[in-house]
């Protein structure tokens, strides 16, 4: 296990999220010493298990970003407004792209030491090559995947200007103990009402949440990592149809047989989405959650093996057990 040590007091944005909660964990198993900058949901924050200083904001208001940073050395930045399906332009663009201007000022006015920008691979969209690698050009499928590279030139930008010591990592698709967002296939497959859209050819890249967090640790403490952009994930990549085949022998449970065609799918999200939209509710059905079954994603990380001696340590099968096994805990399955 990675337990490299990071010097000073870490701020963690988003440190209650899914990756963030890995993350924190792992730093604090390591000695750092931890602070995390969260957004309160609904009443009174609940995060009596984090074990960690918290300071409750907003990344979108500078002065509740500029409290979190004070006294900070090393700053990863993970907030985003990821979750939302039809997210509001304006919601998307003030929490990506403004509250990463306003955590990199706050950093540069703290002098902090290493700043670590957590960005997605999706500013590559739907990849022609395979594998794809950090100078795949750039095709962003949707408003996160725009927001987020906006975002990322941004962290560019202040780096050559400032000289700020950035390093900016692209994680694979994120599955494991705690990630709630891939529970929906899992339950879909387990209730046999999942339905393949389209033919289950794309190429899914699943990198299970212990490898990402070895990949972070890595970028905030070698310096070989400082100017540099990663890809980290794990190192096998699938057709969808294969996944789905994997989880269903798993859950002892026989493999879902039906199928919709992709088009007709992919308008009838573009329908619901822009209907649900001006009435500012969160759509069922919208064009991210088609993109899953669209978009094909397969990825090299050979340039973090290279630089940072980045090596995924859990297997596809195995992470599948993990993941299954804290769900049935957790009374999700």
């Amino acid at each position: 296990m990675i337990q490299q040590r990071a010097t000073g007091k870490v701020l963690v944005t988003g440190g209650l999220g899914f990756l963030g909660r890995h993350l924190v964990s792992r730093l604090q198993s390591g000695g750092a010493t931890v602070r995390v900058f969260a957004r309160p949901r609904g009443g009174a924050p609940e995060a009596d298990d984090i074990g960690c200083e918290i300071v409750w904001g907003d990344v979108r208001d500078s002065k509740s970003v500029d409290r979190a940073v004070t006294g900070t050395d090393t700053v990863i930045h993970l907030v985003s407004n990821f979750r939302k399906g039809g997210s509001d332009r304006n919601q998307a663009h003030a929490v990506n792209v403004e509250g990463t201007k306003n955590v990199l000022e706050s950093a540069l006015k703290h002098g902090v030491t290493r700043f670590v920008h957590c960005s997605t691979i999706g500013v590559h969209g739907s990849v022609k090559e395979v594998p794809a690698d950090e100078d795949t050009p750039f095709n962003p499928g949707d408003l996160y995947q725009e927001t987020k590279l906006l975002a990322e030139r941004q962290v560019w930008d202040c780096h050559r200007r400032t000289g700020l010591p950035v390093t900016v990592v692209r994680p694979i698709s994120m599955y494991g103990p705690g990630d709630l967002r891939m529970l929906k296939l899992f339950r879909g497959i387990r209730g046999g009402w999942f339905v393949m859209v389209g033919g289950g050819q794309v190429l899914f890249h699943p990198a299970y949440i212990d490898d990402v967090v070895n990949g972070f640790l890595l970028c905030m403490t070698q310096e070989s990592a400082v100017g540099e952009v990663f890809i980290i994930g794990g190192d096998q990549y699938l057709p969808l149809c294969e996944l789905v085949n994997m989880v269903a022998q798993k859950l002892d449970v026989r493999a879902p047989i039906l199928r919709l065609p992709l088009r007709p799918v992919e308008i009838a999200a573009a329908v619901c989405e822009d209907l649900c939209a001006p009435l500012g509710i969160d759509p069922p059905l919208h064009r991210r959650r088609v993109s899953f079954f669209k978009n094909n994603r397969a990825f090299s990380i050979n340039k973090a093996r290279r630089l940072l001696g980045f090596e995924p340590t859990v297997s596809l099968d195995e992470g599948l057990d993990h993941t299954i096994h804290w769900y049935r805990t957790n009374g999700y399955l």
